[in-house]
């Protein structure tokens, strides 16, 4: 009894780990077009591995994808101001005046929430955060032209 018990416990944490998709395309492998601004929102650690980060750009009709752990998303921007918005728990803000040409590596990092996760952000800069890109996983695209 005990073992099946864990071994269900087991199989549902399994299972319920949350994976990374985009709907945008994904411009990680292209060159950065010269009036547009790159931003990688990455996610490095497993603790609170089954919980997904929806992240959205500008509004929350328009939303980019959805973060898992030990993965990345990657999009690129016209320059000026553009709001990261990422929804778990509650809804955090992160600000970028994107700078054509420019990358930005944001790391969203989960938190001890009542119900659920929340999320905290940290911008790295462009060596640690090209690094940690090459050590995660690319998202599954859910995007075609």
């Amino acid at each position: 009894m005990k073992k099946s018990l864990i071994l269900a416990l087991l199989c549902t944490i399994i299972v319920s780990c949350a994976s990374t998709k985009q709907f945008k395309k994904l411009t990680d492998n292209e060159p950065l077009p010269a009036d547009k601004a790159r931003i990688y929102l990455v996610r490095t650690g497993n603790f609170g591995g089954f919980v997904k980060f929806n992240a959205f750009l500008n509004e929350l009709d328009n939303q980019v994808g959805v973060v898992g752990p030990k993965s990345f998303i990657c999009f690129d921007v016209p320059q000026g101001e553009q709001k990261i918005i990422v929804k778990a728990e509650t809804e955090r803000f992160f600000t970028i005046n994107a700078q054509a040409g420019k990358t930005y590596y944001l790391r969203l990092v989960p938190k001890m929430g009542v119900n659920y996760a929340r999320v905290n952000f940290e911008m790295l800069s462009n060596e640690e955060g090209s690094a940690e890109v090459k050590r995660l996983k690319s998202p599954k695209m859910l995007y075609a032209e």
